[in-house]
């Protein structure tokens, strides 16, 4: 059973999702700039033994979600605009 996307609501969660990552970058470099030297390494560390540098790349679901919203904007005409 195939379901439209309603635009008026995409749009909606489109902007919502470029505020969260405003939010999102404003408290990462809110957080980076409280660290100390030695706590920067020790996380560093921590997720240097964790496998962390391994993987730069975005999950599976996030990607597809991506793809799914590209296909979604060129079939109807760039709604929204580039993030």
């Amino acid at each position: 059973m195939a379901q439209t996307l309603d635009a008026v609501e995409v749009r909606k969660w489109l902007e919502g999702r470029r505020e969260a990552e405003k939010v999102i970058r404003k408290e990462r470099v809110k957080f980076l700039l409280s660290l100390t030297p030695e706590k920067s390494l020790e996380i560093y560390l921590s997720l240097s033994r964790l496998g962390y540098k391994n993987r730069r790349e975005p999950s599976f679901v996030l990607l597809k979600m991506r793809q799914c919203l590209e296909k979604w904007r060129e079939k109807e005409g760039n709604i929204g605009g580039s993030s």
